[in-house]
């Protein structure tokens, strides 16, 4: 077995035994201490394949990452589908995976809250770059009239991902209606209700839930 495999194994190793803590006991409360002993490693063996725990959840966050980032290149390429369609894709579906149905709903834990930050950074980082060219798509269709792409899906995903958020807190007095995202979606985008209304994208979200 070659170097570079054998490392490739044992990194994957230790970040599978990380995520499977930090999903199960938190990010914040798990230790390097505790990853060593799951893994059965000594402390310097770890830090051959990470400089730190902080390390190992920008990498545990950067798998979900790189498998979300294979799907919207499908989505983005997809010729068979207009801006809108995509866009209702991304913003709107559910997650299809057990994998990422867990991952979501522990990221939404409170002993998980630094790993939910990141992964909220690095998808305005990595993703919307590859969301902007839907956008832009919409533009050059006359289907959308956004002057700002990048800023615009950035703005649309942080916003309606922290009301989400709010709106799930015990004793919140904040209620998202699906009303009030179709008119800043519709407002944000410049999006022509001459092409289609919000009745009729309000139809298409509730078929992807």
């Amino acid at each position: 077995m070659s170097h570079s495999i054998e490392f490739d194994l044992k990194r994957t190793e230790i970040l599978n035994f990380a995520a499977d803590l930090f999903m199960t006991k938190g990010y914040e409360p798990t230790t390097v201490n505790m990853v060593l002993k799951a893994v059965g490693i000594a402390k310097g063996t770890f830090y051959y394949y990470f400089d730190s725990k902080e390390a190992v959840m920008d990498a545990v966050i950067m798998r979900v990452i790189d498998a979300e980032i294979k799907q919207a290149k499908v989505i983005v390429a997809n010729k068979e589908m207009a801006p809108i369609e995509k866009l209702i894709s991304i913003l709107f579906s559910k997650p299809k995976s057990e994998d990422k149905k867990v991952i979501i709903a522990q990221l939404h834990q409170p002993h998980n809250a630094l790993m939910k930050q990141r992964a909220m950074q690095r998808t305005l980082e990595l993703l919307c770059p590859i969301y902007e060219q839907i956008i832009i798509e919409g533009n050059q269709t006359g289907d959308f009239s956004s002057p700002a792409p990048l800023s615009d899906i950035q703005f649309l995903i942080a916003g309606m991902q922290t009301l989400y958020d709010l709106s799930g807190l015990q004793d919140s007095k904040i209620e998202v209606r699906l009303s009030a995202v179709l008119t800043t979606l519709f407002c944000v985008l410049g999006i022509d209700e001459a092409k289609i209304t919000k009745d009729q994208v309000a139809a298409r979200i509730m078929q992807q839930l």
